[in-house]
């Protein structure tokens, strides 16, 4: 299970899970996304425990496969060069020599 589904399992939209835990809605978001994990004082993390109604290692859980998850489905930018490879410009042969002029 991940984050997403800890806070639907528990019947919450992401501005109440904000709302209650005196966070942004976009932290929510991003927790749900993968793009960062949850951090938290003592004191919001046991109320994200009665919030989410589940224990440390579900939250603990959820947290590592929204990470995961993203990872798996959003590998990053292609690669502009395959294998490292460089398109090599070669100087045509019947070019004159460039001057440089001090």
């Amino acid at each position: 299970m991940d984050m997403q589904v800890l806070r639907e399992r528990a019947g919450l939209s992401r501005a109440e899970v904000a709302f209650r835990l005196a966070i942004s809605e976009t932290s929510v978001r991003n927790w749900e996304a993968g793009r960062t994990e949850p951090t938290m004082t003592p004191k919001k993390y046991l109320e994200a425990l009665r919030l989410f109604k589940c224990t440390p290692e579900e939250l603990a859980a959820a947290s590592e496969k929204s990470i995961n998850q993203r990872h798996k489905r959003k590998p990053g930018r292609p690669r502009r060069f395959p294998n490292n490879q460089l398109n090599q410009v070669t100087p045509m042969p019947d070019a004159p020599a460039a001057e440089i002029r001090i």
